[in-house]
């Protein structure tokens, strides 16, 4: 629908995960998910706003605590075009390496439930309560849009990981029930930047340099998204320059 109506991504709310009391994953040598993805995220908030002309809004922009749903009310209040939860991952396999892509739906694998049930641990909801949250992915007519998202980060992640570390592999695109997901009225993707569970790769992404490349990878992402719905230069390029915001 987007595409057929010729619509554009003006407006990008990118929500790096965790923050304050929530840690996320931890390295073997201390590297911390919240902080990493925060970094990122800003990283790649500018790369939109100087190559693309976008308006970048972020879920939090210091290291504070931000509730799973109050992230996607958020995208639906800044009326996003895009919601984009950045994550690193991590497994008891401790050379598994590379990225993977999230979008909302349910799913059979039990390795998606479990990175879900991890992501989801500070949601704090009864049973109860998730069904009304449930009954939206079943009627969410994002669904195809998040995956094509997906796809398009998941190329570019992939692409950069192979580079990054010969034994990473294309850990593809997945679905899963993640709160911070369900909800929001934009497409939305949750992206699994790496793995900091593996030694190597985490002393890769504790450097700036490498950090930049994940970003850089975010962004073609993006780029190639935007691109595929008619936008070739600028996300606005009639609007003036908008600043970069914290909805915090």
């Amino acid at each position: 629908m987007t595409r057929a109506l010729g619509l554009r991504i003006g407006r990008v709310v990118l929500d790096p995960g965790h923050g304050g009391h929530d840690e996320g994953t931890k390295g073997p040598t201390g590297l911390v998910e919240k902080e990493l993805v925060l970094d990122v995220a800003v990283r790649l908030g500018a790369l939109i706003e100087e190559r693309l002309g976008g308006e970048v809004v972020y879920t939090r922009r210091t290291d504070e605590y931000i509730g799973l749903e109050e992230r996607t009310a958020i995208a639906n209040e800044q009326r996003a075009d895009l919601f984009l939860s950045i994550h690193a991952n991590s497994s008891p396999l401790k050379r598994v390496s590379g990225a993977e892509v999230f979008y909302l739906n349910f799913t059979n694998s039990k390795e998606a439930l479990d990175l879900a049930a991890r992501e989801n641990a500070g949601h704090n909801k009864s049973i109860f309560e998730l069904r009304e949250l449930l009954q939206k992915i079943a009627l969410s007519d994002k669904l195809d849009e998040s995956r094509e998202v997906a796809g398009f980060l998941q190329r570019e992640l992939a692409r950069t990981w192979r580079q990054l570390n010969a034994a990473a592999r294309d850990r593809g695109v997945k679905m899963a029930p993640f709160v911070v997901l369900i909800g929001a009225s934009m497409p939305s993707v949750l992206a699994e930047i790496g793995f900091v569970s593996n030694a190597r790769d985490e002393a890769l992404m504790k450097k700036p340099e490498y950090r930049q490349r994940l970003a850089e990878a975010l962004y073609r992402g993006i780029e190639r998204y935007a691109s595929s719905l008619g936008q070739t230069q600028a996300l606005r390029a009639a609007a003036p320059a908008a600043e970069v915001q914290s909805a915090r």
